[in-house]
């Protein structure tokens, strides 16, 4: 027990500085290059400590304490082509790390993870204006194992968020210290060969505050579900679909300030799927492919958020080397051209891609 803990501390002073990526409305998704290379097609079929991330329920299958830490190296090509030219969109899209870990003792239905992620992050930059958004989260569950086909998880989720925006020459810059919300894992063996899950996360309501000003900001709740199946001892696929609540998000307003941000975002769906092939026994080559849908709308735009529609591509590898594991991943991300109607007539476009790495040993 004191080994877990130590370990998982060294790993969250490590994994303090999270970079963004763009998702639906400003989610991150990517928590292990494990699932970035089978597009986070992994509620279901996870079968190793990021399980921790993705479905806390399946530890229950893995034995003893893990631990995993990644790093990840992003860009983005985003602008918008208005009847004066094309803008760029010259937010940075942030290198960063992630962290998960686990205790699962052999003789005990019991046991305990911790993860350490960025799951929202917005960073966009239209020439004089500019909106940050960061929302780090730690994950506590402890798990149970009811058979040897059924396990839970529940735990909470403790949130940190910082915004700062600049709007026509005024700024803002607060942050809120801790907000809460739960979370629930299910992992399910039906039958041989064949796994599913459900993740549920209930978001949390954040009041990010400066001084007088205040903005209220709703994390969205999410949900996803999902089957794997194994094809003798070689192959695994998995099909996912995510839906997430954006609409909670009415606007980014300045309570106490100037500055108003509508927005008017609508709920989002992706569907993920995920190939891994196991080469040989500490060796595996993953794929994937997902569609994930934008939470903008075309007639009520938000360019502070500017997320769209897209279809992202994935690869990865992963084996052993010198007593740890070693994952490899890469995904580029094609968003469709999106024409908006309001509030300003424009056309959008965006182009992203990932690449991380993670290490990963069992004590």
């Amino acid at each position: 027990m004191k080994r877990l803990f130590t370990v998982a501390g060294l790993l969250c002073m490590w994994g303090s500085g999270l970079g963004s990526v763009q998702a639906a409305g400003f989610a991150n998704n990517d928590f292990s290059a494990s699932g970035l290379a089978v597009s986070n097609a992994m509620v279901a079929g996870i079968s190793d400590v990021t399980a921790a991330s993705y479905n806390p329920a399946a530890i229950a299958w893995l034995d003893g304490i893990r631990a995993e830490g990644s790093f990840s190296v992003r860009s983005r090509n985003s602008s918008v082509k208005l009847l004066a030219g094309i803008q760029s969109n010259s937010g940075s899209a942030r290198n960063g790390n992630s962290l998960n870990a686990s205790w699962m003792p052999h003789d005990s239905n019991f046991g305990l993870s911790l993860a350490f992620s960025t799951p929202f992050s917005n960073d966009t930059v239209w020439g004089g204006d500019s909106t940050s958004i960061r929302s780090d989260r730690l994950s506590l569950d402890l798990i149970y194992a009811i058979s040897s086909t059924l396990a839970v998880a529940h735990g909470v989720d403790i949130y940190r968020t910082t915004m700062s925006m600049t709007q026509a020459g005024t700024n803002f810059s607060g942050e809120d210290q801790a907000s809460f919300g739960i979370n629930i894992g299910i992992h399910w063996k039906p039958a041989p060969l064949w796994q599913m899950g459900m993740m549920l996360r209930s978001g949390t309501k954040t009041k990010v505050k400066s001084g007088s000003q205040l903005v209220d900001l709703k994390l969205p709740e999410q949900i996803t579900l999902g089957i794997s199946h194994d094809v003798a001892d070689a192959l695994r696929f998995e099909a996912d679909i995510a839906y997430e609540r954006w609409s909670r998000i009415k606007n980014l307003n300045v309570q106490g300030g100037t500055m108003n941000y509508a927005a008017d975002l609508k709920d989002t769906l992706a569907i993920k799927t995920g190939l891994t092939w196991y080469w040989l026994p500490d060796t595996a080559f993953r794929f994937g492919y997902a569609y994930e849908q934008g939470a903008n709308r075309t007639s009520a735009f938000q360019a502070a958020i500017a997320d769209q529609s897209g279809h992202r591509l994935s690869l990865g590898a992963g084996g052993e080397v010198f007593d740890v594991y070693i994952n490899v991943a890469y995904a580029y991300t094609y968003h469709r051209k999106l024409s908006v109607s309001a509030p300003v007539v424009s056309e959008y476009r965006d182009r992203e891609q990932s690449m991380m790495i993670s290490v990963s040993k069992e004590f």
